[in-house]
């Protein structure tokens, strides 16, 4: 129940319900004792409240079945613009009260309030839309396109609080017009004219302020070229405007663009044409000067420190604080693409953007003051949000927000201020100046000496070729500019590394790939943080600077904190690639963009498992963890489009899907690293009718996996180990491949199954072929042959490789370590069946010593001589470090899987 109402206000609502007749509760008191526009309502439609009241129809938000019956009602036999007006600002007044009844007696939320009152405008815009549509489709005809015919409708897109759904009592309604296609009417005028003339009727109905008041009040100037543009534009030229000439402001303003009105399908359509425009797939940190101007705008154009919106911590500080950060990441992270404040706030804490007390404070601040807001403009239904100077309306203000004086209220609403002001100053932040140092270089090669890098004289050619390429006149100014911001703190840190030429001679490279694009100039020079992962990581790795200079993007990796976070598991990547490409196509994906998308996707988590690697912030095991859920949810997507595709043609086909990939080697033992092929192979369960489709479906397969685009291959893939090999079919069904494995099989195959594992397909499938894996790998066998075949087959490797100091196939290397965990689960696993579980060495490994296929402490010095060979492979992969050098640290482990290689073979394993 609201509180008791001041004698002086009590008396005048008394008043003023013995004139008007109106038979008031105290709920009604309050809220007339609030409002003069209540009580003006009141006096208008006196039937109609006292109904309302006495029925209790406002205990209840505003119903939106309610609101589309009153348009059909009182629209029904309109025909001039004078009744269109008078109508619409009668509904709308209702609703209005309707509205401002909620919310000075609590009963509604912000949500509600802004959400009701939304779609409130979204209906009556609607409504008075398709009235002054069909005028003057009766008069001119209809509008239809060119190209196709098809009848051409409005769309109306909302910007500002209507786009985002959080419209305020008394606001303006930011909006664009547009229409699909250039044509004709019947009549034989253009579509442009006919839509202007409905849209210069649509703010005749809706705008101008009558004896009736008004519905709402239209602004149209955020259209492409603004006041002085054209009132409505076809799709085609409001793509070509954003594509040549929108600015940062605008891409600001669209983040809450939606489609409210008119036809609303086609206006989904231009809004995903524009989504590139607005969220740029790299993090636009080349748009951090356009914002920190806007930022200082702001600042400058604040107005009186008594507006809760437009003075210093307000509503419109508090959606700058939050949206700037959607525009700067958005692109990259969809789940900050959220028109509304609310969503977008909790998106930006979830992802780490805001931290818990600074998204919570803020999300406190900016409901409070929407609540003040909605409360000032209650009163009289203006569109003021300024603290008011009056006794009384303070009074009023301080009685609606739940406060006993005005004084506790402003003491309140000043916290919720600084909360946001302390948070919009650091919405942009501005890195410190650097002096300029090294930059721009002469003859200097002393200065670099001086400041410890290894080789000055190289250090200074680096540095002028860098400075010839910076002054190239395919370099825009923009370039320039910011490669002279960036290089004194370049510089400085690259002077920090241990080996500061090596790391500049990788650095500069990628610095001339950027030169064109230097958003990514700006985002190492705006983040401290980022530039020395950069520099370390390029001085760490060639393989790393290399992937940088081919591909820029993959600086984005570094800025995002969640690179190091605990592995994704392969379903949560899988959903990620899922995403991405349904935000990319909005449609099924077509080949091209879905080739794209995979090789973007699977090089962009590479790169950042390696830089992690590199970074010591990833251990081994979740390396390759990491780097095999990421090849499975790449070909479960490659083989759900290949089959797709091909069953375009075999619909018979369709579903089920009983088809799987094994995977073998690495893949299959989880240990996938950098660069690595994979081996596999694929098996049905389809009838012998089905084998054109099945051979169309893995060349597709393969195609999609391997062919070459500007990223290159998506996966090597070696399909050797398929039955009888290369001369084997491409594709086997699960029988044959049992008939072959139990009667045809090499010893050697039966290695290699120990590491097989199926990675994409049919589940029941899946199932079966692990079911038949066990049993061939559970099978008893002769260790005395057993142990011959596995001598003589790894005999012949080494001698085709040589390169005794291989880390991979030299004595006491991997390799050998595979061969013998592949030899003790071939000779044990029928009496230890558990050994065949796994396909993972270091498992394997464990349970061979546990159930003593060998000793627990040879079984753990294998399984740390293993990660550590392994991980040495990693590092010269990555081309972190010297192979040869590393022999040294290398040889005890090496020495110790030769003597257990001596131990089960009987025989060194030399060349």
């Amino acid at each position: 129940m609201p509180a008791q109402l001041p004698n002086s206000l009590s008396q005048s609502v008394e008043r003023f319900a013995r004139q008007q007749g109106l038979e008031l509760d105290m709920e009604g008191r309050w809220v007339l004792g609030l409002s003069d526009f209540a009580q003006w309502v009141a006096a208008r439609h006196n039937q109609w409240v006292t109904e309302a009241v006495g029925t209790k129809r406002f205990a209840e938000p505003l119903d939106e079945r309610w609101l589309q019956a009153e348009l059909m009602r009182e629209l029904a036999d309109v025909d001039d613009m004078a009744a269109l007006q008078q109508r619409l600002r009668s509904l709308r007044n209702r609703c209005q009260f309707w509205v401002v009844w909620r919310h000075l007696l609590a009963l509604s939320t912000l949500e509600e309030t802004v959400s009701v009152t939304s779609m409130m405008a979204d209906n009556i815009i609607g409504a008075a839309l398709d009235l002054v549509y069909r005028w003057e489709v009766s008069r001119e005809g209809t509008p239809v396109a060119s190209s196709s015919g098809e009848p051409q409708r409005l769309v109306v897109l909302a910007l500002g609080k209507l786009g985002a759904e959080e419209l305020n009592l008394s606001s303006d309604v930011d909006l664009i017009f547009a229409y699909p296609e250039a044509g004709m009417t019947g009549s034989g005028n253009t579509n442009q004219q006919f839509f202007l003339r409905v849209c210069q009727r649509l703010i005749e109905a809706l705008d101008p302020v009558t004896v009736d008041g008004f519905v709402f009040r239209m602004d149209m100037r955020l259209r492409p070229h603004g006041d002085g543009g054209p009132l409505v534009m076809h799709f085609a030229a409001i793509e070509q405007y954003f594509e040549t000439q929108g600015r940062s402001w605008e891409r600001y303003a669209f983040i809450k663009a939606r489609a409210c009105a008119g036809d609303v399908e086609q206006g989904n359509v231009l809004l995903r044409i524009l989504k590139p425009f607005v969220y740029r797939r790299y993090l636009d940190f080349g748009s951090v000067d356009a914002l920190r101007e806007m930022h200082a705008r702001l600042v400058h154009q604040r107005h009186h420190p008594e507006d809760v919106k437009l003075g210093p911590g307000g509503i419109r500080d508090a959606e700058f604080t939050v949206q700037v950060q959607q525009l700067i990441r958005g692109g990259r992270q969809a789940e900050l693409q959220q028109r509304a404040f609310l969503p977008a706030l909790a998106a930006l804490h979830e992802v780490g953007h805001f931290d818990s007390d600074s998204a919570r404070d803020l999300g406190a601040a900016y409901r409070f003051l929407r609540d003040t807001e909605h409360s000032i403009q209650a009163e009289a239904d203006r569109q003021s949000q300024r603290l008011p100077s009056s006794d009384l309306s303070r009074e009023r203000l301080a009685l609606g927000r739940g406060f006993e004086c005005y004084e506790d209220f402003v003491r309140t609403l000043g916290q919720h201020r600084s909360v946001v002001e302390a948070l919009f100053d650091r919405a942009v932040q501005v890195a410190p100046a650097i002096d300029g140092g090294l930059w721009v270089v002469r003859d200097n090669a002393a200065d670099f000496d001086t400041a410890g890098f290894e080789d000055p004289a190289a250090t200074v050619e680096l540095l002028n070729g860098l400075a010839t390429a910076r002054d190239r006149a395919s370099v825009a100014d923009a370039g320039r500019k910011c490669l002279d911001n960036l290089m004194p703190q370049l510089l400085q840190v690259v002077s920090q590394q241990e080996r500061p030429t090596l790391t500049l001679q990788r650095v500069v490279p990628i610095l001339r790939a950027v030169l064109r694009r230097s958003a990514y100039l700006v985002l190492l020079q705006e983040n401290p943080r980022v530039l020395e992962h950069f520099v370390r990581l390029a001085g760490l790795s060639r393989w790393l600077a290399e992937e940088l200079a081919r591909q820029p993007m993959f600086l984005n990796v570094l800025v995002d904190q969640h690179a190091w976070e605990p592995v994704p598991d392969r379903e949560t990547l899988s959903a990620e690639l899922a995403e991405r490409i349904a935000i990319q196509s909005g449609e099924p994906a077509s080949e091209e963009m879905l080739l794209d998308e995979l090789r973007t996707f699977k090089e962009q988590h590479v790169f950042r498992v390696a830089a992690a690697e590199l970074r010591d912030t990833l251990p081994l095991m979740h390396v390759s963890d990491y780097l095999t859920h990421l090849a499975e949810a790449v070909l479960q997507h490659a083989l759900g489009f290949a089959w797709d595709q091909v069953a375009a043609q075999h619909p018979e086909f369709h579903q089920p899907r009983p088809f799987i990939v094994v995977g073998y080697g690495k893949l299959g033992g989880i240990e996938l690293g950098p660069g690595s092929d994979l081996d596999l192979v694929f098996l049905h369960d389809l009838p012998t009718s089905a084998s054109q489709f099945l051979h169309r479906l893995v060349r597709k397969l393969l195609h999609v996996l391997t062919v070459p685009t500007y990223l290159g291959p998506l996966y090597k893939v070696d399909m050797r180990l398929r039955p009888s090999g290369n001369s084997g079919t491409l594709v086997s069904s699960l029988s044959a491949f049992r008939k072959y494995q139990e009667k045809q099989a090499w010893v050697w195959e039966h290695q290699a199954l120990v590491r097989a594992r199926v990675v994409a397909g049919d589940a029941q499938l899946a199932r079966a072929f692990a079911s038949l894996r066990h049993e061939i790998l559970c099978q008893a066998r002769s260790r005395d042959e057993l142990r011959a075949e596995v001598r003589s087959m790894r005999r012949r490797m080494a001698q085709h490789h040589g390169q005794e100091l291989d880390l991979k196939h030299g004595a006491g290397g991997i390799v050998d370590i595979e061969f013998i965990v592949q030899y003790l689960v071939l000779a044990w696993a029928d009496e230890h069946p558990s050994l065949a579980t796994h396909s993972d060495n270091v498992r394997i490994l464990e349970v061979a010593g546990s159930v003593g296929a060998l000793s627990e402490q040879d079984a753990a010095r294998l399984t740390s001589a293993y990660l550590a060979l392994r991980g040495e492979w990693h590092r010269s992969v990555l081309d972190s470090t010297d192979v040869v050098g590393s022999e040294e640290r290398l040889a005890s482990h090496r020495d110790e899987v030769r003597r257990i290689w001596m131990q089960l073979f009987g025989e060194p394993r030399a060349l």
